[in-house]
């Protein structure tokens, strides 16, 4: 391939957008001397404020409908693809980073997502419940996007295998997964800092509030046995919760982007002891897996894509088998007794080293080129 189109919700030249995936995933197409014509689907403001306007009093306040979902939105981005397609005519494929939106039926060119899951597994395993009728509507949408494509990649075992089953499109694969960081990783002569370190490390957003609850329960306990205990929260902020442990400092959201904040979140990972996010069904896997590459041992729930991706039992830390106080506890205290600590570090690292970008792009690009010669 000499030039591509890669549509993206948001900039993907912003380390900010989509976890630094759109960054990442162009800037790797670069690298291989690909051109890349970035085509940004963010929703229009005014269309959206139209549709809030004459729209939002129909919406049930639990539903997970919102503008991006709608008829109106998909109509706007398939007019606004088409435009792009016929703007960047010597382009060679069409790459969608998502499932909602493909060029079936805009172009001859090959149509590729790459995403992590879609809006009907999303609903159905992360929230736990059937779809509204609005949802379905848009579920219906993104079906038949994915149908419509030539190649779709998922990020996940677990998600490659239940669409499989839910597609006719033969051509659904799972390439591995990948490592958004824009730091070089320590040498081990910082694991000695690290086995001496009494930080643990969380990184996620409100909606891991299962995991961090039931951490910071946790964390209070063990701090009767380990007083020198610290726990940073990445993610959240203070503000968030009704009152936290001594020792308990919160960060916010720490935009990679950002020189400030990139230098703050590194520093956190350099630090660690421990990584934990016990978050039941979904336990922040990019943020894990980085924190591995960086060789922080996690403490994490069983859920299925991380045990698909490094099996029942690992040695680079612990499976939380429930997510619970006393749970989490037991598996801190054991993680910090262990007496081979530094094999675990070298352990986690070991477990990811090979998921950089540079190898998936070029297992991306040998797939593609399979397909379509």
């Amino acid at each position: 391939m000499k030039e591509v189109n890669v549509f993206t919700n948001g900039d993907s030249s912003r380390l900010s957008t989509w976890s630094n995936v759109p960054y990442f995933f162009t800037q790797s197409l670069l690298s291989n001397g690909i051109k890349v014509n970035r085509i940004d689907l963010s929703p229009s403001r005014q269309l959206q404020e139209l549709f809030y306007r004459d729209f939002s009093q129909s919406i049930d306040k639990y539903s997970t409908f919102d503008y991006f979902r709608s008829q109106t939105h998909f109509d706007d981005v398939r007019r606004r693809i088409k435009a792009a397609v016929d703007q960047f005519p010597h382009s060679e494929a069409n790459i969608f980073l998502t499932f909602s939106f493909s060029s079936a039926g805009l172009s001859g060119k090959p149509s590729i997502q790459f995403c992590d899951w879609t809006y009907d597994h999303y609903l159905k395993y992360m929230v736990g419940r059937k779809p509204d009728a609005l949802e379905q509507g848009c579920i219906k949408r993104e079906d038949s996007q994915i149908e419509g494509s030539d190649l779709v990649v998922s990020l996940f075992p677990s998600v490659t295998d239940y669409m499989k089953k839910r597609y006719k499109n033969e051509n659904i694969c799972y390439l591995g997964n990948v490592i958004n960081s824009v730091c070089d990783v320590p040498g081990d002569q910082d694991l000695e800092r690290k086995e001496k370190s009494n930080n643990i490390l969380f990184v996620g957003s409100r909606k891991y509030h299962q995991g961090v609850l039931a951490l910071l329960h946790a964390f209070h306990s063990v701090k009767q046995q380990l007083p020198e205990l610290k726990l940073h929260i990445v993610g959240m902020s203070a503000t968030d919760f009704g009152g936290l442990p001594k020792g308990t400092y919160c960060y916010g959201y720490l935009d990679k982007g950002n020189k400030a904040d990139r230098e703050l979140y590194y520093r956190l990972l350099r630090e660690a002891k421990l990584f934990v996010n016990t978050t039941p069904k979904w336990g922040a896997f990019s943020a894990t897996i980085e924190a591995m590459y960086h060789y922080v041992p996690v403490i994490v729930s069983p859920y299925s894509d991380f045990v698909k991706t490094f099996g029942s039992s690992i040695n680079f830390g612990d499976y939380c088998k429930e997510n619970t106080p006393g749970n989490i506890e037991e598996s801190i205290l054991r993680l910090f007794n262990d007496s081979d600590y530094n094999s675990m570090c070298s352990n986690a690292h070991n477990a990811v080293r090979e998921y950089t970008w540079s190898n998936y792009i070029d297992k991306f690009i040998q797939k593609v080129e399979t397909c379509f010669g």
